[in-house]
């Protein structure tokens, strides 16, 4: 009987690899290069070049201005808390927010969003150069890579949240006129399933945006479409649900995730939809722009089935134009930056000076709109010195941690939220409102997170309601809250409506125990409310003045039914509502149309509680810029 010692290795093929076989198969990786149509060094080594020089991703740090700085805060503290993004906070935001928002409390977020978009970003930069080269040859290739590097370095919050639409535009063309190299071309289906999934986990609405442009593409492109469309499909739902538990997330509750990240959604353009005024340039150049892209698109060949790529597109781009213009502030220059690279690409495709002029005008658009001008939006030092400070936390954990010092010490100064609340407050749960989320931390106290993790971030009568289930339960609500003492918040909205049925919860649930000039603090008590009467309904004409019925049983609220037509709420649906305000005694306040009919707090005559800039909630008349119903009722207090 043989021993495995006996045994012929050659038989089993474990014959040693002789020198000269290696040689071999390694001389055949440029043969097989080629025929992959892999990107030269030189490619590879620009392209990677481009996306430094025009970078866009911040590594952000808490001390950072309001907005969606605090937002990335408060999902990084909700990631590290365990809070599950599916059942206990609604944002737009995914558990994978770090790829777009990364955060220096975090080296390891930082390091991954920066390694994942240098790569996406490259291999994206070289597949169009590439592409574009064969028809236009090299340097015209370049100049379209590069304006669109360009204008991805000065656009709203960060690059990812743009660019990723601009590339995959782009991109989804080149497929479906099979013009991709092979690398590019084989890669894609799959590439852009993954691409999908992780962008639904990290911003929904790019996710949404980038999802039925690429579906469009492959059900257009002739030949293997079945396997394309099989490819794509199943790549993306296993890249939704396989990042949702890389992420740390309960199996179960990656669909409660998408629901309710399309609530925050379908709620965004009545809550925070925004014109300013001046930017009504703005539409003059987007409007025939579109119109010369549609144009250029439909007429440029794209196979036989290229109405489904064309289908695909306009879904997209119409939720980019939303995400762009329906809080009418810098957010246009992200779609300006798509149309200043998608134009420049057909341009070079048709050798078209009309689309290469539109290509221009956006890019001019996007400067403006932005950063004032061309000039001082293009800054690749900037962009450098962004790349640099963010792998240095990556590098040092000395440097990351002067970063974090130096944030808190510029947080306490510009907080000083009195010793006495801190030392009051002591391990007891706490939140802040409306804004400075960044206060727990940088007290070290221990944070709640509101499930909509904003104030106004509860854009529906869901996500409201979401708010009121936490604020009522004593298990979950924080025991105390910091509360800025101002009657203004986000778009001179009024704080005690943002938003509505969590203040009323709040107002019986908490009473004010401390407050200084800036600052109040609210301790929780038990439920003090009862039932709700009736006080009567009025019709109100538009800016007609109406008295507000007293009572002192309680909390006085007003349920609001403005008359809307049929044409108000199409636009509502589809782009914008109009802006509802409501007037307390002369003084105005808007009031998100999505909130109208929820119980919004109007009087409430000696509480101290409902004290906002030393003025009691004692409210005589109203008006409303829209003309309906108003249905009075009393929360009665013990």
């Amino acid at each position: 009987m043989s021993t495995s010692s006996e045994i012929d290795s050659t038989a089993l093929g474990d014959e040693p690899e002789s020198t000269t076989a290696r040689a071999s198969r390694w001389g055949r990786l440029p043969e097989l290069a080629a025929s992959w149509e892999a990107p030269s060094r030189a490619v590879l080594s620009f392209s990677a070049l481009l996306t430094v020089i025009f970078w866009n991703l911040p590594a952000f740090t808490p001390n950072q201005p309001k907005g969606d700085y605090d937002y990335g805060l408060l999902i990084y503290l909700a990631r590290q808390t365990g809070l599950s993004f599916g059942t206990e906070i609604s944002t737009t935001y995914g558990p994978l927010y770090f790829l777009a928002i990364p955060n220096v409390l975090h080296r390891g977020e930082v390091l991954v969003g920066y390694l994942l978009w240098f790569a996406f970003a490259t291999a994206a930069t070289a597949a169009i150069h590439q592409a574009l080269a064969r028809t236009v040859g090299r340097n015209l290739a370049w100049l379209a890579v590069g304006v669109m590097a360009l204008s991805s370095s000065f656009v709203p919050l960060t690059v990812v949240i743009t660019s990723t639409f601009a590339f995959v535009v782009v991109l989804s063309l080149f497929f479906v006129r099979e013009e991709l190299p092979r690398w590019a071309d084989r890669a894609y289906p799959i590439a852009m399933g993954l691409l999908v999934g992780a962008m639904l986990l990290t911003k929904f609405s790019v996710g949404l945006m980038c999802g039925p442009v690429i579906l469009g593409a492959v059900l257009a492109r002739e030949g293997r479409v079945l396997r394309g469309f099989l490819e794509y499909a199943i790549s993306g739902i296993a890249g939704l649900v396989g990042f949702w538990l890389l992420a740390g997330q309960p199996p179960l509750e990656v669909v409660d995730y998408v629901v309710r990240a399309l609530s925050v959604g379908s709620g965004h353009a009545q809550s925070m939809g925004l014109e300013i005024p001046g930017n009504v340039w703005e539409y003059v150049l987007a409007a025939p722009m579109v119109v010369v892209l549609v144009v250029a698109l439909v007429t440029t060949d794209a196979g036989k089935r290229r109405w489904l790529f064309y289908l695909g597109t306009a879904l997209g781009t119409f939720l980019l134009l939303k995400q762009g213009f329906v809080r009418h502030d810098s957010h246009s220059a992200q779609f300006f930056s798509v149309a200043a690279g998608f134009s420049l690409v057909i341009a070079l495709l048709r050798r078209s000076s009309v689309l290469a002029s539109t290509a221009v005008v956006a890019l001019l658009a996007q400067a403006f709109s932005f950063g004032g001008g061309l000039s001082s939006s293009i800054d690749p030092s900037r962009s450098l010195k962004m790349f640099g400070e963010g792998m240095s936390v990556v590098a040092s954990g000395g440097q990351r941690d002067r970063i974090v010092a130096d944030a808190r010490a510029d947080l306490l100064n510009r907080m000083q939220v009195p010793e006495r609340y801190v030392e009051r407050i002591g391990d007891a749960k706490m939140r802040t409102a409306p804004f400075d989320f960044a206060m727990g931390w940088t007290y070290g106290m221990t944070v709640d997170i509101l499930p909509t993790l904003l104030d106004y971030g509860a854009y529906t009568e869901l996500l409201d309601e979401m708010n009121e289930e936490w604020v009522v339960d004593d298990a979950r609500a924080p025991e105390f809250i910091v509360r800025e003492d101002t009657r203004i918040t986000l778009d001179n909205r009024f704080p005690l409506w943002d938003s509505p049925r969590v203040n009323l919860a709040q107002a019986c649930r908490y009473e004010l125990v401390d407050s200084d000039v800036r600052w109040q603090l609210l301790k929780r008590i038990e439920n003090r409310c009862g039932e709700e009467k009736p006080l009567g309904e009025v019709t109100m004409g538009a800016h007609q003045s109406i008295p507000v019925p007293t009572s002192d049983e309680g909390l006085v609220v007003a349920r609001f039914h403005p008359e809307q037509s049929i044409l108000a709420k199409l636009k509502s649906t589809a782009f914008r509502s109009g802006e509802y305000w409501i007037t307390l005694d002369g003084e105005p306040h808007r009031l998100p149309l999505s909130h109208a009919e929820a119980p919004i707090l109007i009087s409430a005559p000696g509480d101290d509680s409902l004290v906002l800039g030393g003025r009691e909630l004692d409210t005589k008349n109203i008006t409303a810029n829209i003309p309906g119903r108003v249905v009075f009722s009393v929360v009665t207090t013990k």
